[in-house]
């Protein structure tokens, strides 16, 4: 009964990238919003979001482009 198992380190690889690939995005959603020209509080709303909301919260951001005032290709 020794050796490894196998399942569960594939298992704990694929919760590693999951986190991994989070935290990028998190990164890379407070990059564009350090860009962005709005608000203060409307700032605070994006962050609050990003954070409070895993994943979908940080895609949203990019979905929605607030306001259109993002630099795009930078």
């Amino acid at each position: 009964m020794s050796g490894v198992n196998w399942t569960l380190a594939a298992a704990q690889s694929l919760n590693l990238l999951v986190l991994v690939g989070w935290i990028v995005l998190v990164i890379a959603a407070f990059v564009r919003l350090r860009r962005c020209k709005m608000d203060q509080a409307a700032r605070a709303l994006w962050v609050l979001i990003i954070v409070l909301i895993p994943v979908v919260g940080a895609l949203a951001f990019f979905i929605v482009k607030p306001g259109n005032r993002c630099p795009e290709g930078e």
